[in-house]
Protein backbone atom coordinates (compact mmCIF):
# COMPACT_ATOMS: atom_id res chain seq x y z
CA UNK A 1 0.00 0.00 0.00
CA UNK A 2 1.49 3.44 -1.26
CA UNK A 3 1.65 5.13 2.37
CA UNK A 4 4.32 7.02 2.00
CA UNK A 5 6.80 7.68 5.49
CA UNK A 6 10.32 8.64 6.61
CA UNK A 7 13.39 7.02 7.91
CA UNK A 8 16.08 8.99 9.11
CA UNK A 9 19.29 7.78 11.62
CA UNK A 10 20.42 10.85 13.74
CA UNK A 11 23.66 10.93 15.15
CA UNK A 12 26.03 13.46 16.52
CA UNK A 13 23.67 16.40 16.20
CA UNK A 14 23.12 15.56 12.53
CA UNK A 15 21.03 13.78 10.29
CA UNK A 16 22.98 10.77 8.21
CA UNK A 17 20.52 8.99 6.54
CA UNK A 18 16.85 10.42 5.86
CA UNK A 19 14.87 8.29 3.43
CA UNK A 20 11.80 8.65 1.62
CA UNK A 21 10.15 5.49 1.62
CA UNK A 22 6.96 5.30 -0.67
CA UNK A 23 5.39 1.92 0.16
CA UNK A 24 3.60 0.71 4.15
CA UNK A 25 4.59 3.42 6.36
CA UNK A 26 2.13 2.66 8.55
CA UNK A 27 3.37 1.28 11.96
CA UNK A 28 2.48 -2.24 11.46
CA UNK A 29 4.31 -1.91 8.10
CA UNK A 30 7.74 0.01 8.25
CA UNK A 31 7.66 0.77 12.14
CA UNK A 32 7.67 -3.25 12.71
CA UNK A 33 10.22 -3.53 10.13
CA UNK A 34 11.98 -1.18 11.71
CA UNK A 35 11.65 -2.48 15.22
CA UNK A 36 13.19 -6.05 13.92
CA UNK A 37 15.87 -4.79 12.09
CA UNK A 38 16.96 -2.31 15.31
CA UNK A 39 16.39 -5.71 17.09
CA UNK A 40 19.12 -7.59 15.17
CA UNK A 41 21.71 -5.15 15.01
CA UNK A 42 24.92 -4.15 17.54
CA UNK A 43 24.24 -0.62 17.73
CA UNK A 44 27.48 0.33 18.57
CA UNK A 45 28.25 -1.09 14.92
CA UNK A 46 25.64 1.16 13.84
CA UNK A 47 27.13 4.11 14.81
CA UNK A 48 30.01 3.75 13.17
CA UNK A 49 28.40 2.84 9.97
CA UNK A 50 26.07 5.78 10.04
CA UNK A 51 28.59 8.24 10.64
CA UNK A 52 30.47 7.32 7.82
CA UNK A 53 27.41 8.34 5.45
CA UNK A 54 27.41 10.94 3.60
CA UNK A 55 24.60 13.28 1.83
CA UNK A 56 25.17 13.14 -2.21
CA UNK A 57 25.71 17.07 -3.29
CA UNK A 58 23.81 19.13 -5.52
CA UNK A 59 26.14 18.57 -8.40
CA UNK A 60 25.71 14.68 -7.99
CA UNK A 61 21.96 14.45 -7.73
CA UNK A 62 22.52 16.71 -10.86
CA UNK A 63 24.54 14.26 -12.35
CA UNK A 64 22.03 11.34 -11.38
CA UNK A 65 19.05 13.18 -13.09
CA UNK A 66 20.79 12.88 -16.34
CA UNK A 67 22.07 8.88 -15.53
CA UNK A 68 19.47 6.41 -16.86
CA UNK A 69 21.66 4.19 -14.69
CA UNK A 70 21.47 5.80 -11.49
CA UNK A 71 19.46 3.51 -9.80
CA UNK A 72 21.96 0.33 -10.72
CA UNK A 73 25.03 3.14 -9.23
CA UNK A 74 23.20 3.90 -6.43
CA UNK A 75 20.57 1.03 -5.36
CA UNK A 76 19.86 2.51 -1.99
CA UNK A 77 18.42 5.38 -3.45
CA UNK A 78 15.25 3.50 -4.44
CA UNK A 79 12.07 4.56 -2.78
CA UNK A 80 11.46 0.97 -2.32
CA UNK A 81 13.67 0.12 0.49
CA UNK A 82 11.57 2.34 3.57
CA UNK A 83 13.34 1.48 6.75
CA UNK A 84 15.26 -1.41 5.37
CA UNK A 85 17.92 1.54 4.78
CA UNK A 86 18.97 1.31 7.89
CA UNK A 87 20.10 -2.60 7.33
CA UNK A 88 21.37 -1.66 4.34
CA UNK A 89 23.94 1.16 6.28
CA UNK A 90 25.06 -0.91 8.72
CA UNK A 91 25.51 -3.89 6.25
CA UNK A 92 27.72 -1.83 3.93
CA UNK A 93 29.38 0.02 6.72
CA UNK A 94 27.73 3.46 5.34
CA UNK A 95 26.28 4.80 2.32
CA UNK A 96 25.94 7.62 -0.17
CA UNK A 97 22.53 8.84 0.17
CA UNK A 98 19.60 11.43 -0.62
CA UNK A 99 18.78 13.71 2.49
CA UNK A 100 15.21 13.78 2.14
CA UNK A 101 14.92 15.65 5.57
CA UNK A 102 12.25 18.13 3.71
CA UNK A 103 9.91 15.64 3.28
CA UNK A 104 9.13 15.64 6.82
CA UNK A 105 7.81 19.46 6.43
CA UNK A 106 4.38 18.57 4.87
CA UNK A 107 2.55 16.54 6.89
CA UNK A 108 -0.10 15.64 4.17
CA UNK A 109 2.50 13.32 2.38
CA UNK A 110 4.89 12.44 5.09
CA UNK A 111 2.29 10.23 6.35
CA UNK A 112 4.74 8.42 8.88
CA UNK A 113 8.22 8.83 9.94
CA UNK A 114 10.74 6.90 12.00
CA UNK A 115 13.98 8.46 13.53
CA UNK A 116 16.60 6.26 15.20
CA UNK A 117 18.36 8.64 17.26
CA UNK A 118 21.74 7.47 18.49
CA UNK A 119 22.80 10.21 20.51
CA UNK A 120 19.62 9.52 22.90
CA UNK A 121 19.46 6.23 22.18
CA UNK A 122 15.69 6.14 20.99
CA UNK A 123 13.52 5.34 18.13
CA UNK A 124 10.88 7.63 17.70
CA UNK A 125 7.41 7.43 15.82
CA UNK A 126 6.33 10.75 13.91
CA UNK A 127 2.89 10.86 12.24
CA UNK A 128 1.68 13.25 9.64
CA UNK A 129 -2.17 15.00 8.68
CA UNK A 130 -1.10 18.32 11.01
CA UNK A 131 -2.80 21.36 10.85
CA UNK A 132 -1.21 23.02 13.30
CA UNK A 133 2.31 24.17 13.33
CA UNK A 134 5.62 22.87 15.76
CA UNK A 135 5.06 25.57 18.67
CA UNK A 136 8.44 24.91 20.55
CA UNK A 137 12.22 24.66 18.84
CA UNK A 138 12.32 21.37 21.36
CA UNK A 139 10.34 19.94 18.60
CA UNK A 140 12.19 17.67 15.90
CA UNK A 141 10.77 19.27 13.14
CA UNK A 142 10.14 22.68 14.09
CA UNK A 143 12.63 24.33 12.07
CA UNK A 144 10.60 22.94 9.12
CA UNK A 145 7.91 25.00 9.85
CA UNK A 146 9.62 27.97 7.34
CA UNK A 147 8.25 24.84 4.95
CA UNK A 148 5.13 25.18 5.26
CA UNK A 149 3.64 25.96 1.59
CA UNK A 150 0.00 26.85 2.41
CA UNK A 151 -2.08 23.87 1.71
CA UNK A 152 -3.26 23.49 5.68
CA UNK A 153 -0.36 20.58 6.82
CA UNK A 154 2.64 21.64 8.77
CA UNK A 155 5.58 18.98 9.59
CA UNK A 156 5.01 15.66 10.91
CA UNK A 157 4.68 15.62 14.99
CA UNK A 158 6.17 13.02 17.54
CA UNK A 159 3.80 10.19 18.90
CA UNK A 160 6.06 8.46 20.65
CA UNK A 161 9.43 7.46 21.86
CA UNK A 162 10.92 3.87 22.42
CA UNK A 163 14.51 2.82 23.95
CA UNK A 164 16.70 0.92 21.76
CA UNK A 165 17.82 -0.72 24.54
CA UNK A 166 14.42 -2.37 25.99
CA UNK A 167 12.36 -2.32 22.13
CA UNK A 168 8.73 -3.75 22.46
CA UNK A 169 7.93 -7.15 20.99
CA UNK A 170 5.68 -6.58 17.73
CA UNK A 171 2.11 -6.81 20.14
CA UNK A 172 3.06 -4.07 21.99
CA UNK A 173 4.48 -1.79 19.78
CA UNK A 174 1.37 -2.12 17.59
CA UNK A 175 -1.24 -1.56 20.42
CA UNK A 176 0.64 1.85 21.17
CA UNK A 177 -0.58 2.65 17.94
CA UNK A 178 -4.10 1.40 17.38
CA UNK A 179 -6.24 4.46 18.24
CA UNK A 180 -3.43 6.32 16.03
CA UNK A 181 -4.20 4.00 13.04
CA UNK A 182 -7.66 3.80 13.72
CA UNK A 183 -8.57 7.86 13.54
Amino acid sequence: MGTRNLTCVYIDGQYKVAQYGQWDGYPSGQGINLLNILKGLNLEKLREAARKCRFLTKDEINELADDEKWLEKYPQLSRDHGANIVKLVYENNGLTLHNQIKFAADSLFCEWAYVVDLDKNLLEVYKGFNKEPSITAEDRFFFLNEEYDDNGYYPIKIIATFDLNHLPDDKQFIDHFKISEDE
